[in-house]
């Protein structure tokens, strides 16, 4: 029986071109175990907070003299007053009771407005990738895609995922399609290599090819490159899009063909090499499966089961055909499997896209699967559509959960489907009736939160300084997760003759610091690149901006050459005088020569040189045979890496 990728018809446009847009970014609180306060204010006390702090709202007209009583009358300290007009403070709680505690005692006061933790916040993550503000499953800002308006928020929450991890090398995702372009410049890295006997196949290969029976998946249709840069792409590395994983290892098992058409024998055999590298020692953990059609196989079920005996996630997608598949059993999404995950298609929207599948029992939640930019084959990147594009959504964020928690099979799978957001267009549609929530995902495997960190950018690129002047940087020192040390600031290859200082150093926290680089007139004119450090405790991080040294007297030279014109007879001979005119002080030795003579004439320089500034008499000899007629004869002289001309006419009789 046939099989074919996810692929509706006209979803596909390819692009090659560059596309600059400026990025975009938005913050967001994945909401999760919480406790309603007595004020009926949710407060979720599974997101990092300072300890021992609170804040207090109180009431208006509530004078600075009756918060005092309260505060002292719960042995705590005011820190400081956070907010005249909405009258709050924050509060460092006594060490006689908890923060839950604290927060009940305080809400009881008939004054008190509202108590809440002081929460760590952060700044999202964002990659330097130029396609990334395209990327809305990332960061749905509401940006316009193909033309269409998204909704902020409607999005897996990708960059506050990547403040806890951004993936890692040591787990494996399979691409069960039609292989991958291994060669991309955006996946390359983070192809599964074969250390040589996994499976049978060679070292250095990248996984297997059930069509032909080798160990070549290399893609000849496109779809699985597409999914496997969703998955995969290498982030952060100034190069087309961002994966969900920015470091990954993806094999590829291709049993489709260059149509996107295959077998349920290859389909097996694909998913039994996969299989059999995680019992050979591989940490594959997770396949994705872009495809469907076909009846019900006995042989594709029990390999399916096999691998969720492995401790494999079988991520597949449900369909283009927009059916219930509870009642027209789509495969392989209907099988039912313990260890399977079956994904609709949702757009910018948080709607279900019109040609998904789906299935109050059969499929599991949505993910976005609408206008979804990705790597396509020979460099390039395509925009496509399909519950095959909101697949790898799945697979990449059990990849991403499995970086920070080496879940089983059966705790990845409810990891995955009870932290999803709820949206009302998969209500009573879907088992969960939501759409991915990476980010609650990893924070429910119990990964710790992020920890904090700082980001150090300098501006400009690139300065241009004559020797003996000076110029500026400005260091940008930003803050991750609640960061508050002080960063001390260095530089490195300056020229010689060179002091560079900063002002203000250390940087505290949030902040930014002048570099003034000082050259002297003895400083080599030439291009340098500065490197600046930024290090607190164990953390460091750098950036780099570019020095261009001039000459304070810029070395130059002029050519001339005197008479404009001569006239002589075929067989005789005549002479122009040449001057060279140094400035900046150059000194270096002039050479000339000279082209456009007639035939049969030949020409001296007498100096055949000039150094620094002189002159050089120019000698024209002509022969018998020499043809008459007026010529252009241009004069060239070149001296160290400057070159000059100059011309004259000579008339011939």
């Amino acid at each position: 029986m046939k099989i074919h990728a996810f692929f509706p018809v006209g979803t596909l446009r390819v692009s090659r071109r560059a596309i600059l847009v400026k990025l975009g970014s938005l913050g967001s609180l994945a909401l999760g175990a919480m406790i309603l306060t007595s004020q009926g204010a949710p407060v979720d006390y599974r997101y990092p907070r300072v300890p021992g702090q609170l804040i207090v709202g109180f009431k208006a007209g509530v004078a600075d003299a009756q918060e005092d009583v309260i505060h002292h009358t719960h042995g705590d300290q005011t820190l400081h007053r956070v907010s005249h007009l909405g009258n709050a403070r924050l509060i460092q709680i006594g060490g006689h009771h908890n923060l839950d505690q604290a927060i009940r005692e305080y809400e009881a006061e008939g004054l008190v407005s509202y108590a809440e933790p002081n929460y760590l916040v952060h700044a999202v993550v964002i990659p330097n990738d130029p396609y990334f503000s395209l990327q809305w499953a990332w960061n749905n800002t509401g940006q316009n895609i193909q033309g269409i308006t998204g909704v902020p928020g409607a999005d897996i929450k990708a960059t506050d995922a990547w403040n806890v991890t951004t993936g890692t090398r040591s787990v494996v995702v399979g691409v069960v399609d039609t292989g991958i372009d291994y060669n991309h410049s955006d996946l390359a890295a983070n192809v599964w290599l074969n250390p040589g006997g996994i499976g049978g196949g060679p070292a250095g290969s990248h996984g297997f090819n059930a069509i032909t029976k080798t160990y070549d998946p290399l893609d000849d249709n496109g779809h699985g490159t597409h999914v496997s840069g969703t998955i995969g792409a290498v982030g952060n590395n100034g190069v087309g899009v961002a994966g969900l994983n920015w470091t990954t290892a993806i094999m590829g098992l291709k049993f489709l063909d260059a149509s996107g058409s295959g077998t349920t024998a290859d389909a097996v055999s694909a998913i039994d090499f996969a299989v059999n590298a995680k019992l050979a020692g591989v940490n594959l953990r997770v396949l994705n499966n872009s495809w469907g059609g076909g009846g019900y196989s006995q042989a594709l079920l029990n390999e399916i089961n096999t691998a969720g005996a492995n401790d494999i996630l079988f991520v597949v997608a449900a369909g283009n055909s927009g059916l219930n598949i509870d009642q027209t059993p789509e495969y392989p999404a209907s099988y039912h499997t313990p260890n399977m995950i079956a994904v609709a298609a949702t757009d910018n929207d948080d709607l279900l896209a019109s040609f998904s599948n789906y299935g109050a029992t059969s499929v599991h939640l949505g993910a976005p699967g609408v206008n979804i930019v990705s790597t396509w084959p020979g460099n390039s990147y395509a925009w496509a559509s399909g519950t095959s594009m909101a697949t790898p959504h799945v697979a990449g964020a059990a990849a991403l959960i499995l970086a920070t928690a080496n879940l089983p099979v059966a705790t990845l799978k409810s990891t995955l489907l009870n932290n999803v957001d709820a949206i009302p267009s998969l209500n009573g549609l879907t088992t969960t009736g939501g759409r991915l929530n990476v980010y609650r995902a990893i924070l429910a495997s119990g990964a710790p939160p992020p920890s904090p960190d700082f980001t150090l950018s300098a501006t400009p690129a690139s300065r241009s300084v004559t020797a003996g002047g000076q110029t500026t940087y400005t260091v940008s020192i930003g803050t991750l997760n609640g960061f508050a040390g002080a960063v001390n600031l260095s530089v490195s290859g300056l020229p010689s003759g060179t002091i560079a200082s900063f002002n203000p150093t250390p940087v505290n926290g949030w902040g930014s610091s002048t570099l003034t680089v000082s050259t002297s007139s003895s400083t080599t004119a030439g291009t340098y690149t500065l490197a600046i450090t930024g290090s607190s405790g164990a953390l460091t991080h750098r950036a780099t901006v570019s020095l261009t040294v001039t000459s304070s007297s810029t070395q130059n030279f002029t050519l001339s050459a005197s008479p404009a014109s001569q006239t002589v007879s075929a067989g005789s001979s005549t002479s122009y005088n040449v001057t060279v005119t140094a400035s900046g002080g150059f000194a270096s030795t002039v050479n000339f020569s000279v082209s456009g003579l007639p035939r049969q004439a030949k020409v001296s320089f007498n100096p055949s040189s000039v150094a620094g500034s002189g002159s050089s008499t120019l000698t024209v000899s002509t022969s018998g045979r020499t043809p008459s007629g007026t010529y252009t004869l241009t004069l060239t002289g070149t001296g160290g890496n400057l070159q000059r001309r100059t011309s004259v006419s000579l008339t011939v009789r």
